[in-house]
């Protein structure tokens, strides 16, 4: 029956990400200039077509995670003050890594009262 279908804005309170607001995002590409950035920081390719990229995403989002984001155009013109391959984080304390499975294991670690994406090691 139609009247057990749920509206959109119904669906949309169900996503617990709902709930977050949204992050900030810094398209370099169209914006080249260095930014301020503070805080959790993910750099990613801008277009979704890095698997990587998106796991590390989807893993900041699912965390409920506050954090800007950096695309990056790993395919043509990349801004002067970005280094390094997507995705990286750059984490509060200023120090930035690399390697989506090893940022995913370190999110469990920095936000453990967030949902735990890694299997632990005594499984």
């Amino acid at each position: 029956a139609a009247g057990d279908v749920p509206s959109w804005p119904e669906l949309e309170a169900l996503l617990p990400s709902s709930a977050a607001p949204e992050p900030r995002v810094i398209d370099s590409t169209l914006d080249p200039k260095r930014p301020k950035l503070e805080g959790l920081v993910l750099f990613r390719e801008r277009n979704g077509w890095c698997p990587y990229s998106e796991r590390v995403w989807l893993a900041m989002e699912l965390k409920g995670l506050q954090y800007t984001t950096v695309l990056v155009d790993n395919m043509g013109q990349r801004a002067s003050w970005i280094g390094g391959t997507t995705p990286q984080v750059r984490w509060p304390s200023g120090l930035s890594q690399g390697e989506s499975l090893d940022i995913v294991r370190k999110l469990d670690a920095e936000y453990p009262d967030t949902p735990r994406l890694w299997p632990s090691d005594d499984v």
